[in-house]
């Protein structure tokens, strides 16, 4: 009889520990894409100073940690907020340079990129090499774009 009275102590005292953690989180910023990243590059320093052993790594491990922490605290939702929008137009250009990349090295044989003259657009035109018109698909600017290879 004794076990279960023990279970219903350590069930009291937790849901009691969860009120009072609720309690202070509330009206804190929380976690969100930025935190993660945070977290993410906290455990990776922590692995290349595992790997490495440098006061640098140790250094950025922990920096990372506090600014997420601090971050999480934050009672000032409108500054938290801005900067995870600014740390997602960030990685949302950095993934779009990388796909533009992996496609250009895809068709590296077949195609040609260039931009638009007017609108600076992105145009995938086929490898032909000489003088080549074309219309942009946004502007309407018809323009003579070489290919030289």
């Amino acid at each position: 009889m004794l076990p279960v009275l023990s279970h219903q102590i350590d069930n009291a005292m937790m849901n009691r520990w969860k009120a009072a953690l609720a309690r202070y989180m509330r009206g804190r910023y929380g976690i969100d894409a930025l935190y993660r990243a945070l977290m993410v590059s906290t455990f990776v320093f922590l692995v290349l100073n595992l790997l490495f052993p440098s006061l640098v790594f140790y250094a950025l491990s922990l920096g990372s940690v506090v600014w997420s922490t601090l971050r999480v605290m934050s009672r000032q939702h409108a500054k938290r907020a801005a900067e995870n929008q600014r740390y997602l137009a960030l990685k949302s250009r950095a993934r779009q340079g990388l796909l533009q990349t992996r496609n250009r090295l895809r068709d590296i044989r077949t195609h040609r990129y260039r931009r638009c003259p007017s609108c600076r657009q992105l145009l995938r035109l086929p490898r032909k090499p000489g003088v080549n018109h074309v219309k942009c698909p946004v502007c309407k600017q018809e323009s003579d774009i070489n290919i030289r290879f």
